[in-house]
C-alpha cells in the first residue's frame, strides 16, 4: 500500500515537471529573447517615435551628421536600441516634449540624440557620436 503512494507522488512530480517545461518552451517561442527593458515608458516612447512617425532633421543635426559621418539609418538604429535620459528630457506631458537619449548602432557607434515630438513628426535637433570629439562648427 505504501509503495503505491510513493509512485503516485513520483508520477505527479514528473507530470508537473513536464508541464513546466512545456510552458517554458511556449513562453520562449512567444517572447523570444525580449526582456523587460523594452517595457519602460521611455523605451516604449522611443519605439513609438521610431516606428510611427516621419523624421525631419534640423540644419544643425544635418551638419553634425555630415561632420561625424553618421547616417540616417544610424539614427533610426539609435532609436531602436536607445535609452531615454529622463533627467535631461522635458516632461512627457508637454505639448511638444523634448527627448534626450543615448542609443547604440549595430556598427558600435554610441549616439546622443535630442528630438522633439510634433504630432506625427519627430524633429531631430541634435546628433552627436559620443566616441568622437565635437569639432564641428555647426550653427
Amino acid at each position: 500500500m505504501e509503495l503505491k503512494g510513493n509512485s503516485d507522488l513520483w508520477r505527479r512530480v514528473r507530470l508537473y515537471t513536464f508541464g513546466f517545461l512545456i510552458g517554458l518552451i511556449a513562453t520562449y517561442l512567444m517572447f523570444g529573447g525580449r526582456g523587460c527593458n523594452s517595457l519602460t515608458p521611455g523605451m516604449l516612447k522611443l519605439d513609438d517615435l521610431a516606428n510611427h512617425t516621419k523624421f525631419h532633421y534640423s540644419d544643425t543635426a544635418v551638419c553634425q551628421m555630415k561632420c561625424q559621418k553618421v547616417d540616417t539609418n544610424d539614427v533610426k538604429e539609435a532609436f531602436t536600441y536607445g535609452k531615454v535620459d529622463t533627467k535631461k528630457s522635458q516632461d512627457f506631458n508637454h505639448r511638444h516634449p523634448l527627448y534626450n537619449f543615448t542609443g547604440l548602432t549595430r556598427a558600435g557607434k554610441k549616439l546622443n540624440v535630442i528630438c522633439m515630438e510634433f504630432d506625427s513628426i519627430t524633429r531631430i535637433i541634435y546628433v552627436h557620436d559620443l566616441a568622437k570629439k565635437d569639432t564641428c562648427k555647426c550653427p
